[in-house]
């Protein structure tokens, strides 16, 4: 009886390891950075939520909502695919422009080629809510999170940030209210641009392609603080070395940065 009561007492604390061993394993870890009273990595169990995260993050009341980041490890391997294609796609529009005589272009898309390779890749899963109140009361909005997920909140930024098809990257101050295409008068477009659209990115990674010519003008789309205006470059020019989505997929790129509150980009 004894020898049966001590293997019963072994095979508990066999049972009870195992079990451990499996919160252990499903245990996820995740972290926060930027305007949080509790930065750094926090173990949640498995199915936590982003309201979870950003609850135990305690994210400062003067932290940018609108410009926070949700950071992904399982969307890494897209995004390198996708600079990588973006970066693949200028040094072809750069080779035919040069071997072409057109000299412009091809020192527009050498530019913006070095520009783009020194960005990193984030994992940033745009348009999602993570405003830790919202979070709270909305299902919809409040995913469950995967290991290594982090949350970024940023400082409220003054600027806008222009891309692109310009002579040169710039930052011009944000104004309340203002359309989009106004900006460019103070960061022109290149003779290599598109001369009929732009791509507005609002800070939290939203995408939206605006017409600005006179004859195919959308209404007027302003821009929050710490916004993006990507300058496509001219379709018909590049069309004999790209897909016909370089133009989206450069801004879809672009979109996966993260706010910066530096003077310029």
């Amino acid at each position: 009886m004894r020898r049966v009561v001590w293997h019963l007492a072994a095979l508990g604390v066999i049972f009870t390891m195992a079990g451990s061993a499996a919160a252990q394993d499903s245990a996820l870890k995740a972290s926060a950075s930027g305007e949080v009273r509790h930065p750094g990595s926090a173990v949640y169990p498995s199915g936590a939520r982003l309201s979870d995260l950003a609850l135990g993050a305690r994210v400062d009341p003067d932290a940018y909502m609108a410009g926070a980041a949700w950071l992904r490890p399982s969307l890494h391997d897209a995004q390198v695919r996708l600079k990588a294609g973006v970066v693949f796609e200028l040094g072809a529009i750069r080779m035919d422009a040069l071997s072409h005589g057109k000299d412009e272009l091809g020192l527009a898309a050498a530019g913006f080629q070095a520009w783009i390779t020194a960005l990193p890749v984030t994992g940033r899963r745009t348009s999602v809510v993570l405003d830790p109140d919202r979070l709270e009361v909305s299902a919809a909005d409040n995913w469950p999170i995967e290991h290594g997920d982090a949350l970024f909140y940023p400082r409220r930024p003054s600027t806008v940030r222009i891309v692109g098809a310009v002579a040169k990257a710039c930052s011009v101050p944000q104004v309340a209210l203002q359309d989009a295409r106004v900006y460019l008068a103070q960061c022109p477009p290149s003779v290599a641009a598109d001369p009929d659209m732009i791509f507005v990115i609002q800070p939290d990674g939203t995408v939206f392609p605006q017409n600005t010519a006179l004859w195919n003008r959308d209404p007027p789309r302003a821009l929050a603080p710490g916004a993006w205006i990507y300058v496509p470059f001219n379709r018909k020019a590049i069309a004999a070395t790209t897909d016909g989505q370089f133009n989206e997929d450069a801004a879809a790129f672009i979109s996966t940065q993260l706010i910066s509150t530096e003077g310029t980009p």
